[in-house]
């Protein structure tokens, strides 16, 4: 029997009792879409590359990461030790030159890169007579990798703030390296994280720049006693023994996730998880593996993306002496278990495949009613927005098909469809000769177009340069909502994590609205 989404009243219920109302985004940036991400490790922070029981990186090392699922990487780079005395405060050749020399590596591998200032203890016990020379750090930074993507290569301006550097003045110390960074990179994405070491509750009071550019993080090792026994670097270390997984465990994990959502409820911003682990010396793997379980599944309900700590050196998951991810960890914090993502692939256009199992539950009870595998999470509309002569409002109405939510979205000069769009992140691998369609609900609210309708520029897309890309379509949406779809056989792979569908508004001046959007592989229709 051929379903039909939107004729069939089980698949809309299904819809319904899965995923909830459609929830519509705000005008705010949503978050950044780091995704699954790893840390690198210490290498970059002792006086020589990894003096601290680490390894010299390696290229491999991301084509790893990277076939492992994971989407960013988190490189820490302790820049302040390499550093000349002022006014210049000159970073070592050398050593710039190594660290872009990792980050291309980095970008290589189809990862997404957070470029931080790690263990500039200067900073934090003496701010003001250092603010100065972080300035000069990040104007150094910020100039060498101006021609890096900024889809791609992201920059946190100082880790772990603490000890005399608290959100009373965190501005003025990180405003003039910021200052500086938007001298040569205005919407490079900037990261920035509160006091007592960025901890969940320095989320309460923390306030940031108005700039649609800056992207709030916090790190998650609660409970401390747990995650640092032994650890002999710490102020005041736990003692050894310690277990997770305690009545008291699960209490802290559920406030704590209702202070994330306080503040994005008061500000809007979706920070992510800069760094969560378990310091593996004296926690047995088991518990570690237990601990970042319960942490995924109790935050993934928020969408924000996670850090782990660390690729290997410090509470490692990839074992460097084996050569082997350690058992259970990947798949703790949401990955598959083997290296390779575990979709199935689709090898023809009239293949469905299996339910996805890279979806929750929730979606994949979605999924069973639909042709084909479900790619994205079409009871959201939190999608990455891009253009500066496009706004975008969300809103919410029962009239509304398909789920009574929408974004609307401005364009307010006619130029390239490119200049103005909105990414849609997929949830598994697209692989060459793949059918992949999307469907969605729109409608033209105003359009300069003599007959009134709107213009958008449909394709399915890798997330890296040149972004290269396959089913280019345009679709005219009139005034009143409809229902209208793209499908297209994929002529290349997209591995998972860099895949995403793309709409694009800046052909023309319009005002038009998109709501529920549906995308699968392995089908050539959705409704039909």
């Amino acid at each position: 029997m051929t379903r039909h989404l939107f004729g069939l009243s089980t698949a809309a219920a299904a819809l319904a009792l899965a995923a909830g109302p459609l929830a519509a985004q705000s005008a705010e940036p949503s978050g950044l879409p780091v995704g699954t991400c790893i840390n690198i490790g210490n290498h970059l922070e002792p006086e020589s590359e990894s003096a601290w029981g680490g390894k010299r990186i390696e290229a491999s090392d991301f084509r790893n990461i990277a076939d492992a699922g994971f989407q960013t990487i988190r490189l820490p780079v302790r820049w302040s030790n390499k550093t000349g005395s002022g006014p210049d405060f000159t970073v070592d050749a050398a050593w710039m030159d190594r660290v872009e020399e990792v980050v291309d590596q980095a970008l290589a591998a189809d990862l997404n890169v957070i470029l931080d200032s790690h263990n500039f203890v200067e900073v934090h016990s003496a701010p003001e007579e250092n603010t100065a020379k972080l300035a000069a750090i990040w104007a150094q930074i910020a100039e060498r990798f101006s021609d890096k993507p900024n889809e791609r290569l992201w920059f946190e301006i100082e880790n772990e703030p603490h000890d005399q550097l608290d959100n009373e003045n965190l501005m003025a110390v990180l405003g003039p390296a910021l200052a500086e960074i938007r001298v040569v990179s205005p919407e490079r994405p900037v990261i920035i994280g509160g006091e007592f070491w960025s901890g969940i509750d320095s989320l309460a009071t923390l306030e940031l720049p108005d700039d649609p550019n800056i992207y709030p993080t916090f790190h998650y090792y609660e409970p401390f006693d747990f995650t640092h026994q032994g650890a002999t670097w710490a102020d005041d270390v736990p003692p050894i023994g310690r277990k997770y997984g305690t009545a008291a465990d699960a209490a802290r994990l559920t406030a704590d996730v209702a202070k994330l959502e306080a503040y994005v409820e008061r500000t809007g911003k979706l920070p992510f998880i800069g760094e969560t682990g378990a310091y593996d010396a004296h926690i047995p793997l088991e518990q570690r593996v237990q601990y970042h379980r319960a942490v995924t599944e109790a935050f993934a309900p928020t969408g924000v993306g996670q850090c782990a700590w660390a690729y290997t050196n410090t509470f490692p998951f990839w074992n460097q002496k084996t050569g082997e991810w350690l058992p259970g960890m990947r798949e703790a914090f949401g990955l598959g278990g083997s290296a390779a993502t575990s979709a199935p692939a689709v090898t023809s256009a009239s293949a469905v495949p299996n339910v996805n199992p890279d979806l929750p539950a929730a979606l994949q009870e979605v999924d069973r009613m639909l042709p084909g595998m479900l790619l994205n999470d079409p009871s959201s509309l939190e999608w990455q927005t891009y253009g500066s002569n496009l706004k975008v409002k969300g809103y919410a109405d029962p009239a509304i098909p398909g789920g009574g939510a929408a974004l609307t979205f401005t364009n307010r000069k006619a130029g390239n469809a490119y200049d103005g769009g909105a990414n849609i992140p997929l949830m598994s691998e697209i692989e060459e000769g793949d059918t992949v369609t999307l469907g969605f609900y729109a409608r033209t609210v105003a359009s300069e177009a003599a007959d009134g309708k709107g213009e958008v520029q449909v394709r399915f897309q890798r997330n890296s340069d040149p972004y290269p890309g396959f089913g280019d379509s345009v679709v005219r949406p009139g005034t009143e909502w409809s229902w209208h779809e793209v499908s297209a056989v994929a002529d290349q792979d997209i591995r998972r994590g860099m895949a995403f569908a793309s709409m694009q508004f800046g052909s023309q001046k319009q005002t038009v609205e998109i709501g529920q959007t549906i995308i699968v592989k392995g089908a050539p229709s959705i409704a039909n």
